[in-house]
């Protein structure tokens, strides 16, 4: 029997220690927390929800304002038959508004801002979700990548060992044929798992570090543990925290106070002028004057008719919105306690025995107390029970971050 053939156990013993991936030399790598500072410095996506809620606030404070007055200076030079007249006449006019649309235009101002202030925190929440999935599918990619080189690696050293076997006649030319196959794809799937994990590197880079330069970023450190269990009851508690539930409950307010703006329409609102006029030969004094549309014609009925509708359809959308956020929050709670049950029932135990299973089977071969057949298939059982691990604490944990998106919270600490 040739040396390479007998070394091969210690060979797959070190190929089970952590390996870095090939090309991470200019990946840039973070912890979960300083991911999450970078996307609330450089986020182009949270740079535009907080313009669009600046936007609406900015409108909602317009249209508050009072009304501006207004100046008017004129002069009158009359001649008649060689008699000459003048007269000077300065106002200024100031429309006015009924005390109760005033107040009503305030009310529905302040809701549309607080609106746009919990859209933005939804905003915001579900952003971050998206950074802390990234983050994991990451950290998953990067895993998977290294199970298959060293699944890959441990496939390659059996091939070669049985090309050798089969020149010495100890192997049939089927078998060799066999992990020739099985080489070719172990190398393919170790140059699959690379590409998925830049895709995964590069989404997070761009929703970290967008137009920086930092083409690929990658987690620093691994997932660890069990995330905290929630319960469902828990999870339906906290709903009235949901910034997308406030945000429609202030847009049905705000609804209501421009209904009652709409329905005292039908009194036009007045415009009063104080002014001082001059003429000649001396005359001089004070005016006041009162301008008040009379609504003969146009009484507002179809503004108010408008009006009524949004606040139906502001009160139906936050029926609506209550009963998805009931179903997503079920969903996710259910997703959650599912993923983190198998967690913590088999991820440990199955990586474990992974490792064990092609420890054991590495020893066996070369001891001659079991075939090349028998060893790749221990190695493809130890890549897909370590994927599966992998998948299992990755899968939770963004279950369990998905689930405090939907409760409307953020995790008290990173992982």
């Amino acid at each position: 029997m040739n040396i390479r053939y007998r070394t091969l156990p210690a060979l797959c013993a070190l190929l089970l220690l952590p390996q870095p991936a090939a090309g991470q030399e200019a990946v840039r790598r973070v912890s979960l927390a300083a991911a999450l500072e970078a996307f609330a410095d450089n986020s182009l996506a949270l740079r535009i929800a907080r313009s669009e809620a600046a936007e609406i606030a900015g409108s909602a404070r317009q249209s508050r304002a009072w009304f501006n007055p207004s100046l008017s200076a004129r002069r009158d030079d009359l001649d008649r038959n060689g008699d000459e007249y003048w007269e000077e006449n300065l106002l200024l006019f100031q429309p006015l508004e009924w005390p109760g649309r005033t107040a009503a235009r305030y009310r529905a101002a302040a809701h549309t801002i607080e609106a746009s202030t919990a859209r933005f925190r939804g905003d915001s929440t579900r952003f971050a979700f998206e950074v802390r999935e990234a983050w994991a599918l990451a950290w998953f990619a990067e895993a998977a990548e290294r199970t298959a080189r060293q699944a890959a690696a441990v496939i390659r050293e059996v091939a070669e060992d049985a090309e050798i076997r089969l020149e010495e006649g100890d192997i049939s030319a089927y078998e060799t044929r066999r992990l020739r196959l099985e080489r070719v794809r172990a190398e393919q799937g170790v140059a699959e798992a690379e590409l998925r994990a830049r895709d995964a590197r590069r989404r997070l880079a761009a929703l970290t570090f967008p137009g920086t330069g930092i083409e690929e970023v990658g987690p620093s450190a691994g997932l660890e543990g069990l995330p905290p269990p929630v319960t469902r009851d828990d999870a339906l508690g906290a709903m009235v925290e949901r910034p997308d539930l406030e945000a429609a409950a202030r847009d049905l307010d705000a609804a209501q106070a421009e209904l009652a703006v709409a329905r005292s329409r039908w009194m036009p609102d007045p415009t009063v002028s104080l002014g001082y006029r001059r003429q000649e030969g001396g005359f001089e004094g004070l005016s006041l004057g009162l301008d008040l549309p009379l609504p003969l014609f146009d009484r507002g009925g179809g503004t108010r008719q408008a009006a009524d509708a949004r606040s139906a359809a502001a009160a139906h959308r936050l029926d609506l919105r209550r009963r998805l956020a009931e179903n997503d929050l079920l969903t996710t709670s259910d997703r959650y306690a599912s993923s983190r049950a198998r967690l913590e029932a088999a991820a440990d135990g199955l990586s474990a025995d992974a490792e064990a299973l092609l420890a054991s089977a590495t020893a066996a071969y070369g001891e001659n107390e079991m075939s090349l057949l028998e060893l790749l298939d221990a190695a493809n059982a130890f890549r897909g029970a370590r994927i599966s691990a992998l998948s299992m604490r990755s899968t939770a944990w963004i279950a369990y971050w998905d689930l405090l998106r939907a409760m409307g919270r953020a995790p008290e600490r990173e992982p």
